[in-house]
């Protein structure tokens, strides 16, 4: 029996449909992978939001009506914080599982660097020598704005903390009032503007 094989043409034509089947199925693995990448980016994001909003929460639920002494050995009260510079404020509950001669309570703070990253401070002390320096730890990158609004005894909003007294004077040093509420509000890139309401537990 005559046998035949395939002619040029057609083993040309069969290696064009299997170069254009190729590389339609690279094509569609490469936009699979890339939308992978942007999904996993923004899980990613996302997450660090959700961890930077539950590590104030925490902060904030648990804030003391204990002022403190900074490295210039001023008097700063318990909680002390404006519009934009940020805030830092006495808490309590510091874990202590080395059994460590220091207290129980521990000065934090949140602020915005000149890299646009949401930074959390902590002290290893209260009342600060000259030479102590807050241990930093990013949170949130690429932040656009950060604003804090805080929450009076008389149900109003202010932009700073100690609020200015009826002649318009901020007493700072002696005011151990704290805020019913603390409001963030803070926009990024990828989320835009997000706002968080934290409510102040009030010393008895």
């Amino acid at each position: 029996m005559k046998q035949h094989g395939f002619t040029l043409m057609e083993l040309l034509l069969a290696l064009a449909i299997f170069a254009l089947m190729s590389a339609m199925a690279f094509s569609g693995l490469t936009s699979t992978l890339k939308s992978r990448e942007t999904i996993n980016a923004a899980l990613d994001r996302t997450q660090a939001l959700q961890n930077a909003v539950f590590r104030i929460q925490t902060d904030l639920e648990q804030t003391a009506g204990r002022s403190i002494r900074d490295e210039f050995g001023d008097a700063q009260p318990p909680l002390l914080g404006s519009a934009e510079n940020g805030i830092t404020f006495t808490r309590n509950g510091w874990r202590n599982p080395l059994e460590q001669r220091r207290s129980h309570l521990q000065r934090v703070g949140y602020r915005l660097n000149e890299e646009n990253t949401l930074l959390r401070l902590h002290w290893q002390v209260l009342d600060r020598a000259q030479d102590s320096a807050p241990i930093e730890i990013p949170l949130i990158e690429d932040v656009e704005s950060l604003e804090w609004r805080y929450l009076d005894e008389n149900e109003e909003w202010v932009d700073r903390w100690p609020p200015a007294n009826l002649s318009g004077q901020v007493s700072e040093n002696a005011d151990t009032r704290l805020p019913r509420a603390v409001e963030l509000t803070l926009e990024t890139k990828a989320l835009g503007e997000l706002r968080h309401l934290f409510y102040i537990a009030q010393p008895n």
